[in-house]
């Protein structure tokens, strides 16, 4: 290997590093956040519909790597720039190698009430926290029965969450 694909790899290398701590610091901010949402749980007003999309259309797209492995981030800030409902702040990230998903996770916070008709003591009431997680080793299919995880609850209890 010669100097400039070492120095290549290690910027590639650092690259979805960097990516890979911002995605838990994301995902880990999100959870004060859903943990001050006490009360009975929330409304699981519209449960049943899981058509509803994870977060609202727009965001920032990023992309760590030109090929293979790669991470595909998007960042939702709409809760700050846009609050008229719905509106999110969080994250949707896609990590890919060997042409396959290895792992996707979108997190965040879905503020989607009526403006006008919010109580203040029920604001924390207009929140949903979001969760939807998979991790896929496609390489060990052959090995294991069940290759994927997906995981049946989200991380904070107490609060509506809904997956994606």
């Amino acid at each position: 290997m010669s100097p400039s694909n070492a120095s290549d790899a290690a910027g590639r290398t650092l690259a979805v590093l960097t990516v890979l701590t911002l995605v838990t610091a994301l995902a880990l901010a999100g959870t004060p956040v859903a943990a001050a949402q006490s009360g009975d749980g929330g409304s699981n007003a519209g449960a049943g519909d899981d058509t509803r999309r994870c977060f609202p259309p727009g965001g920032y797209d990023l992309t760590v790597g030109d090929g293979n492995p790669h991470i595909n981030v998007t960042i939702h800030t709409s809760l700050f720039t846009s609050p008229a409902p719905p509106s999110a702040l969080g994250l949707s990230a896609r990590g890919v190698a060997l042409e396959a998903d290895i792992v996707e996770l979108r997190t965040g916070v879905l503020f989607e009430a009526d403006q006008e008709n919010v109580a203040a003591s029920a604001v924390w009431d207009s929140f949903v926290v979001l969760f939807d997680y998979q991790l896929s080793l496609p390489m060990f299919a052959d090995s294991f029965d069940d290759s994927t995880y997906e995981p049946t609850d989200g991380p904070v209890s107490g609060v509506e969450t809904r997956g994606c």
